[in-house]
């Protein structure tokens, strides 16, 4: 169960950061400004990534209610590490670099070390 909700909260978090990304890429957001405030206040995608941030939320602290902190907010950020890293190379084309892969693959080898 306690799996299953750190996938919940990690798949909710990419997910939000999804939205998040493509709403600030359609308003074209350049800087801090109160025209900007009020395109951001104002967008759809923008107040629908706050809200999958609040479900991810939600499942995270459930997770944290069956295990330790120190197990539970490694590998959650590490999945989300990992899932945001995935995405960001398959949907949004960003390179991936040896720096990256190394990264990636350190992280997976904590990620079991810390879980285990």
């Amino acid at each position: 169960m306690l799996l299953l909700l750190l996938f919940l909260a990690m798949l909710f978090n990419i997910v939000a950061q999804i939205t998040l990304k493509h709403g600030i890429n359609i308003l074209n957001f350049t800087g801090i400004s109160l025209q900007s405030l009020l395109k951001l206040s104002t967008s759809p995608y923008i107040w629908s990534g706050a809200i999958l941030y609040g479900v991810s939320f939600v499942f995270y602290i459930f997770a944290l209610s069956r295990g330790e902190l120190g197990r539970i907010s490694p590998v959650s950020q590490a999945l989300t590490t990992l899932g945001i890293v995935a995405v960001s190379i398959l949907i949004f084309h960003e390179p991936i670099t040896v720096f990256k892969f190394v990264g990636i693959i350190l992280l997976i080898i904590g990620t079991i070390i810390i879980f285990y």
